[in-house]
């Protein structure tokens, strides 16, 4: 039984493939995520005057949706298809997983002033290398290659990119609203995020020939050729993950200026 999608030197076919390891990380990532709710709500049920119920339905759909980005990542049909078949649905399955997902879940799992206590503090240039670094070696082709073969290679993979995605996200996104950036700390974070990515979006998308031999000679989907895919690839890489940063960077600034515009008005009142 084939638990992950992985390289398969099968035709490609529309008819559907069950992947139970998939099915069984997403539901322990739905059931963690539960618990991790239930027992922040407590906590904020308990301090005097909590606005809890207010806020559960927000976060209880942030990371339903994270939950729901992984498991349309990792399954079928984009899992298949980027585990041996697209090099563009490789791609697709890293934006959603590093930029819709990981922010996703730790929206989620906010919690209130001083909660987060005992959670890592913010260390904006090491999520910075880890992110970067998970980024770099997962695009190298001789380990995409090496790793695309197995089911548990493109499990390491797959799951790098969400632990890179949370790496990233983790600065900007603090559980602990106390312990996150400040804005203006939190936009040039983003803004920095955004520069190394740069380099292997353009190697794929302006490369002579494909890099990678597991996509170059996997059977065709889709129509597309390898060189098309590689391009593709990159183009995905690129139009979707940094529009993103982009505009969450827009959203903290905004965000700011009216705090700060609130600050003011209630000062001269």
């Amino acid at each position: 039984m084939t638990w992950w999608c992985a390289a398969s030197s099968e035709p490609w076919s529309w008819v559907w493939r069950a992947y139970p390891g998939v099915w069984v990380f997403v539901a322990l990532l739905a059931a963690s995520g539960a618990a991790a709710l239930r027992g922040n709500f407590a906590r904020e049920a308990a301090r005097p005057g909590s606005d809890a119920p207010a806020r559960r339905a927000g976060r209880v759909a942030a990371y339903g949706c994270g939950v729901l980005f992984c498991w349309m990542a990792l399954d079928w049909p984009l899992g298949r298809l980027g585990g041996g078949y697209l090099l563009a649905a490789h791609t697709a399955q890293y934006v959603l997983l590093t930029f819709f997902a990981a922010p996703l879940l730790l929206l989620g799992l906010r919690r209130g002033p001083g909660d987060g206590a005992g959670l890592p503090g913010v260390n904006p240039l090491v999520s910075l290398v880890v992110y970067n670094a998970l980024l770099a070696a997962t695009h190298v082709p001789a380990i995409v290659d090496a790793m695309m073969r197995t089911q548990w290679g493109s499990a390491i993979v797959d799951l790098g990119w969400l632990v890179g995605g949370i790496a990233l996200w983790w600065p900007a996104l603090h559980p602990d609203p106390e312990r996150r950036l400040v804005p203006p700390l939190r936009m040039g974070y983003l803004f920095a995020s955004t520069l190394a990515p740069t380099i292997p979006a353009a190697l794929l998308m302006f490369g002579d020939y494909p890099y990678y031999g597991v996509y170059e000679l996997a059977p065709r989907a889709l129509g597309l050729s390898a060189q098309q895919d590689q391009q593709l690839a990159g183009l995905i890489m690129k139009v979707i993950g940094d529009p993103l940063i982009w505009f969450s960077t827009a959203f903290i600034f905004f965000r700011w200026q009216a705090r700060l515009e609130r600050e003011e008005r209630e000062e001269e009142s």
